[in-house]
Parts: C-alpha cells; structure tokens; sequence
C-alpha cells in the first residue's frame, strides 16, 4: 500500500481512521454522482432527441421526482442520510484526500474532477451551486491542475457557473495575465464588473494591482525599447525577454 504522508505521522491507528474516512467520503459523493446520472437519463428521455434544452420547470419536476425514485428520505432524523447539502461532502472529501495525500496529485485530480463534472452536468443537481463559493473553488483547484486552465474557465462561463462570484473572474484574469494575454484580461475585469460578481470590492482592487503591473510592465517595455533603439537593435530579443 502506498505510504501515507501527514504531518502527525503515519502509525496504523491513523492509517486506518484516514481509509476509514475515504470509504466514508466515497459513499456519500457517489449518492450525488448517482442522482445526476439519473437525471441525465431522465432528461434523455423528456427530450427523446428533440435537440432542445429542458425548460427550468421540466428540470425542476425531475429534481422534485428523483428522493422518490433514489429512494432518499429527506425526513431521515440521521443528517448523513439527507442530501440538502451533497457539496459539503465532495468539500469535506477534497479536504480530507488533499490532507491524507499530500504528495498525491494525481488521486487530488481525479476527485476534484469528479465534483466539478457533477455540479456543471445539465439539469443542475442543485442550481444554486452554480454560484456557490465552495463549489467554485473547487472548481479553480481543479483548473489549476489541468493542462488548459483556460478551457475549464471558459466552460464555466459558457453555462453560467461562476459568473456572479468574483473569485472566479479573479482566477481566470490570472491565468490570462500569466499567458500574457493583458488584452483578454483586461476584458475579464471588466465583464465581472458588468456582470455584477460579487464582492466587488475584491474584484476592483485585484484589477487595479493589474493596472498598476500593467503600466509597469509597459514602462519598463518602453524604457528597453529606447535603449535598444539608442544601440541600432531592432529590439526583439528584448521585447522577447520582456514577455517571457
């Protein structure tokens, strides 16, 4: 078995509390992943490959329809045995796996993946998830971790994850910056403020240190350029350097 990592140590006692909590974790998480693989099959069926979209209250009607049909109580007195809140868990899990198996990336990945899939598959498990910090988050680890950070980003917008919550923009205005696309990163900024995401305050002032890094970076491309001019160089290798 693969050696377990933790600051406290690895005795057996704590080796098999840490499996003890995975098997746990893994339980609960695919009680979710189970509902949205119903739904989508339900979904299939309403639309009977029509090529549209479900209506909001057809989506809504399959969620009403699916504690009867998963056999999930929602007046069970046990709350590990009620699905209000399936995110706490995948929060509770990515937490415990990040803790458990620090040197771990790969097994981080997968389950990070695995959350972000199960709350962006249309109909919305729960549509309030769409903007839900703890989700979202979740979600940025898990770009970070790709390949393309951008792709995921652009996903989440395209269906609408993330829009109102400034965090989001904030990542993804980042990974812009660090490709050295400013334009486009200057464009995000200003489509979270348009977009109303909240809390503003955070977003303007991330913006304002991109301005304030942007003009510095611009006034030491200017200053470089002079310099080179001033020597007969056409100035490439500079520039080049620059924005390396």
């Amino acid at each position: 078995a693969k050696t377990l990592r933790r600051a406290f140590g690895t005795s057996s006692a704590e080796r098999v509390e840490i499996e003890e909590k995975t098997r746990k974790y893994e339980k609960l998480v695919r009680r979710s992943e189970k509902a949205v693989e119903w739904l989508q099959r339900q979904a299939e069926r309403t639309l009977d490959g029509s090529g549209r979209e479900l209506t909001d209250d057809e989506a809504q009607a399959l969620r009403d329809r699916m504690p009867t049909e998963l056999g999930f109580n929602p007046r069970a007195a046990d709350r590990d045995d009620v699905d209000h809140d399936p995110l706490r868990y995948w929060v509770l899990y990515v937490k415990h796996i990040r803790e458990s198996y620090p040197s771990d990336s790969q097994r981080q990945f997968l389950l990070m993946e695995r959350c972000a899939r199960t709350f962006m598959a249309r109909p919305f498990l729960v549509p309030d998830y769409v903007n839900d910090v703890r989700y979202i988050r979740t979600c940025i680890l898990y770009a970070d971790k790709t390949s393309n950070p951008s792709e995921v980003f652009k996903l989440m917008s395209r269906i609408k994850v993330g829009t109102k919550v400034s965090l989001f923009w904030v990542a993804w205005a980042w990974v812009a910056e660090k490709a050295e696309d400013f334009q486009f990163t200057e464009k995000i900024f200003q489509k979270a403020l348009k977009t109303g995401a909240e809390p503003r305050k955070f977003l303007e002032e991330r913006q304002r240190q991109f301005l304030r890094r942007m003009s510095r970076h611009w006034l030491n491309a200017s200053q470089v350029q002079e310099e080179d001019e001033d020597e007969g160089a056409d100035g490439r290798g500079a520039l080049n350097a620059l924005t390396s």
